[in-house]
């Protein structure tokens, strides 16, 4: 056949107009759940450095053109409790619970960092020893709990234990703990998507940027810096696909993790390097900005608020 030939076979077919890419049928567009502040590691004293950082930290949250709803602490409020006497904790709490009434109208969820602990050895007869003080200072009713917000579920675990030989801390979900967060991812229906909040990371290639931490070529993890219980979460998150997203701090330091499907975020800290400077190895003072989505998708954007 000529070419005259095909052109004139051609002008006979039936005219068809161009058809756009049809999107497959099982993409849903994602919509956002809610956006709220990861705002973790403090650090409060009542000198003027700290107060006004802070102060502008949260004002920097709420002047947000796209509003978080909520602040998520996570935990360190203070700069330390842990060897402390009781009127110098009770001055820190004051200075934060000064510049929050002043700067923040937002509500906030509060977690228990190691610091927030008032002491593991003094003072053990008084009944505000230990966690209870930070408990109760927070408003939280409880060391761990969990709620529901916006269509996801938000589990808070309390990430500090005293050593066995009760001196100091080590990172780790005690065994009542561990029962009742079993207890809670059982009962949450599995088409919810689960956030999963504590102070001291669950999973974090952080513990690895102290050289301190090499020995005769080895790496030595301390207990402090990772959950030592944390094969055990990951084998029981495994079990749970809804659990999407776990946050921590503690670190001072900006990582991201992915993880048989759970996305592991340490998130900075406000207050940088102890109020020492801005910069922390080379994570800058700050805080994150967290949207969550009804797909079970978090995306999370780091903000430095000076």
């Amino acid at each position: 056949m000529n070419r005259r030939n095909v052109l004139k076979s051609a002008s006979l077919l039936p005219f068809l107009p161009a058809l756009s890419p049809t999107p497959d049928s099982n993409t849903v567009a994602r919509k956002r759940s809610v956006r709220f502040a990861y705002v973790g590691d403090t650090h409060i004293t009542p000198e003027a450095k700290p107060m006004e950082s802070v102060a502008k930290c949260l004002q920097h949250v709420q002047s947000q053109a796209d509003k978080p709803a909520f602040i998520l602490h996570g935990g360190d409020v203070i700069m330390d409790a842990l060897k402390q006497d009781q009127s110098a904790v009770q001055k820190q709490w004051d200075a934060w619970h000064t510049v929050v009434k002043a700067n923040n109208t937002l509500p906030i969820e509060y977690c228990i960092g190691n610091h927030d602990v008032w002491g593991f050895e003094q003072a053990k007869n008084d009944p505000m020893y230990g966690k209870k003080w930070a408990v109760d200072l927070m408003r939280i009713g409880g060391r761990y709990r969990s709620f529901d917000r916006n269509g996801w579920h938000f589990i808070i675990l309390d990430s500090v234990q005293p050593t066995p030989d009760g001196k100091w801390y080590t990172g780790f979900i005690d065994p009542e703990q561990l029962e009742w967060l079993k207890g809670d991812l059982a009962k949450t229906d599995a088409k919810t998507p689960v956030l999963v909040l504590s102070h001291i990371p669950i999973f974090s290639p952080t513990a690895f940027f102290s050289e301190q931490n090499v020995k005769n070529g080895d790496w030595t993890i301390p207990g402090a810096l990772v959950l030592s219980n944390t094969p055990e979460l990951l084998k029981l998150f495994y079990q749970y696909p809804n659990v999407k997203t776990a946050l921590s701090g503690h670190m001072h330091l900006l990582d991201r993790v992915d993880y048989n499907g759970v996305t592991y975020l340490c998130n900075g800290a406000v207050c940088g390097n102890w109020w020492k400077s801005d910069v922390y190895q080379q994570t800058k003072a700050g805080y994150a900005l967290i949207d969550l989505y009804d797909d079970g998708s978090v995306e999370r954007t780091y903000l430095h608020y000076s």
